[in-house]
């Protein structure tokens, strides 16, 4: 009982420093997971992804509804009038062809491609921007070398447009065979 002394008040108290310092050793308990640093840190982030989603969501609802008052307009003015006549245009690589321009009509396109290399062409229709509008694939040509699609007039709203002719090798790979300026009027 050398080193332990007593008070006199019943309590046990260290008498040198290594038992005082043991006395007041802290023992840390291991941190629960919700109490991490990264937990904190995570969830900030996920936060701001959230929050990210939800602005592009907000943006997004705003675009469709835009789209949704044009199309309502366009509705009102109808998307696709009947076809009060019919009419045939021949087409050449490299020249133009005007659609519409009053009533609505069914135009009967026949578009020149005599060609001893295709056997099968595609088509595609397309803005002077180069936006796609429409794509017709693996076309034969009739007896007179040509390929014939009909369109509506009505179909394609007023602008100026490209009628691109793509021949298929026997590969089934496409190339370039001509172009054919299309003008869309009301």
């Amino acid at each position: 009982m050398n080193q332990i002394g007593s008070t006199g008040s019943g309590r046990v108290q260290p008498l040198d420093a290594e038992a005082d310092f043991e006395a007041e050793t802290i023992v840390r308990l291991p941190l629960k997971w919700w109490q991490d640093r990264r937990v904190a840190l995570g969830a900030a982030v996920a936060i701001a992804v959230l929050a990210l989603a939800c602005l592009w969501l907000a943006g997004s609802a705003g675009t469709a509804r835009e789209r949704m008052a044009l199309l309502e307009a366009q509705a009102e003015e109808g998307f696709l009038l009947p076809p009060s006549t019919v009419r045939t245009v021949r087409a050449r690589m490299g020249s133009g062809v005007t659609l519409g321009g009053g009533r609505p009509e069914r135009v009967e396109l026949r578009v020149d491609v005599r060609s001893n290399t295709y056997k099968v062409f595609g088509i595609s229709i397309a803005r002077d921007d180069g936006t796609a509008v429409m794509r017709f694939d693996r076309l034969q040509r009739d007896t007179n070398g040509e390929l014939r699609f009909a369109l509506n007039s009505t179909l394609l709203p007023p602008g100026a447009y490209t009628i691109e002719v793509e021949g298929f090798t026997w590969r089934g790979e496409t190339e370039p065979f001509g172009r054919v300026g299309l003008r869309v009027a009301r």
